[in-house]
């Protein structure tokens, strides 16, 4: 089992880097959505948002932004305060760990639309296996050049994962294990969305249903994640295609069937009966081994006692 040992200075330490190490997962979560929604907040209260201020901004660069200032910059914060300079290199080599197997890169990227172009062909008869056939240059013209346009230039993936799953999901897995943890990730993740609803031009006009219906998604898709992630030794690379592909899905389906718009609730019952399965076949671990798991060795503060790491 490989650690990261890191050298503690309990007399430099400040009250506020004592309280993050006591407690590591609330000062990440509390970071990530103080730092996101006061990056849309500009947005929010203009015009096109709930309207308290009499201006209308580009909520684009906005939403662009959030990911890096929240996720992405509360894990390399925490990490750096937790773990030091190592735990920070450990993090970033996560980005590039590519060797995981050509299976995991072939679900990452084809998953999502797979099981969806399945889901939807039994409520349209068939149709979109149909499109598949007659379009299927749509696979290398259009789908998956919008999940390298996703991953790389719009940044929702490459600016929430390092914080879900680099930062966050370890150590909830570590703490409560496979299920619990991705539970609690995804219901954070699923909330921490909440803001863009009320952006005209961001995401659909808020309605409730249609909220409920996407934060089930978004925890359902926590489920699939943490096994992606748990089999590829935390490669942030795959998660971050994965990610991506999961947004470029339901689009791709549509543009296959043009005529047939999604249900809300059809990828809530698609990704629904996938979880199901996945923590039926796994007995509810989700490919969680702690022996193989990112292991992180948090520098003890001034009234701590360091222990010995096994």
């Amino acid at each position: 089992m490989t650690t990261i040992a890191t050298t503690s200075h309990p007399a430099t330490f400040s009250p506020l880097k004592r309280l993050i190490q006591q407690h590591p997962l609330v000062a990440y979560f509390v970071l990530t959505f103080a730092g996101s929604w006061l990056t849309e907040l500009p947005v929010l209260l203009g015009k096109n948002g709930i309207g308290l201020l009499p201006y209308t901004l580009p909520f684009l660069p906005f939403f662009l932004l959030m990911p890096f200032t929240g996720p992405t910059l509360s894990a390399f914060v925490v990490t750096a305060v937790t773990d030091g300079r190592a735990g920070v290199w450990q993090l970033l080599r996560r980005y590039v760990q590519w060797r995981v197997g050509v299976r995991w890169y072939l679900l990452a990227l084809l998953g999502a639309p797979v099981v969806l172009l399945l889901s939807t062909s039994v409520v349209l008869n068939a149709a979109p296996l149909s499109a598949l056939v007659q379009q299927w240059p749509l696979i290398f013209t259009s789908y998956l050049p919008s999940v390298l346009l996703i991953t790389l230039v719009l940044g929702g993936p490459l600016g929430e994962e390092p914080g879900w799953r680099g930062f966050a999901l370890p150590r909830l897995q570590q703490q409560y294990g496979a299920l619990r943890g991705s539970l609690m990730l995804g219901t954070l993740h699923a909330l921490w969305h909440l803001p863009l609803f009320l952006v005209v031009g961001a995401y659909a006009p808020f309605t409730l249903p249609g909220f409920v219906a996407f934060a089930l998604v978004v925890m359902l898709n926590a489920f699939i994640f943490t096994w992606v992630f748990n089999n590829t030794r935390g490669s942030l690379l795959i998660v971050m295609l994965l990610h991506s592909a999961f947004n470029a899905g339901s689009n791709f389906v549509e543009q296959l069937v043009p005529t047939a718009q999604l249900s809300n609730w059809l990828p809530v019952i698609t990704y629904g009966v996938c979880v199901f399965l996945i923590i039926v076949f796994t007995r509810g671990r989700l490919g969680y081994r702690s022996e193989q798991a990112p292991q992180l060795v948090e520098i003890p503060g001034p009234a701590e006692t360091p222990l010995a790491q096994g």
